[in-house]
């Protein structure tokens, strides 16, 4: 007795039937030069739309291959929305609205270890990425407004 369901051999038959470039896209493979040049041919998209229909009613009788194909889709559904973002630099997040607020309190006449005190009044909860407590240290501020420092005063080129 063969191994496959009727649903299988269906979807076995239908596989062998397409272009190999339409069965590379239903399979989520990378397309060859000459696979993405048939694709960019005029009606391609429509070929591919009606297999991809074809091939859908085909999987709702065979339920592991549909549940496959879902995550399949899913994944490359992830990547493609996330191609247009941005990356996430390394590192930690600035502190740019942290380090004009201390530069603001320089200004007053505060001195850094009264800066480090005051920042640490107002941002009480401040942790590091490991969730410990990272209180600001006279050290910290004084680094912080160097950065800031050279970051504000234009290159003497």
């Amino acid at each position: 007795m063969d191994s496959e369901g009727p649903a299988e051999k269906r979807i076995a038959d239908f596989l062998d039937r397409q272009l190999s470039w339409v069965r590379k896209a239903l399979h989520g493979q990378p397309l060859s030069w000459e696979e993405m040049s048939a694709l960019q041919q005029p009606g391609a998209f429509e070929i591919l739309g009606n297999a991809q229909d074809e091939y859908l009613e085909l999987l709702q009788h065979c339920p592991a291959r549909l549940r496959e194909y879902r995550k399949l889709q899913g994944k490359l559904a992830g990547k493609s929305a996330l191609s247009k973002l941005p990356l996430v630099p390394p590192g930690a997040p600035r502190q740019d609205a942290v380090a004009q607020e201390a530069e603001e309190l320089q200004r007053r006449g505060m001195s850094q270890p009264k800066i480090a005190r005051a920042l640490n009044l107002r941002y009480p909860n401040r942790k590091d990425g490991k969730g410990n407590k990272h209180p600001f240290s006279a050290e910290a501020v004084r680094k912080m407004l160097a950065r800031r420092k050279r970051e504000i005063a234009p290159d003497k080129t």
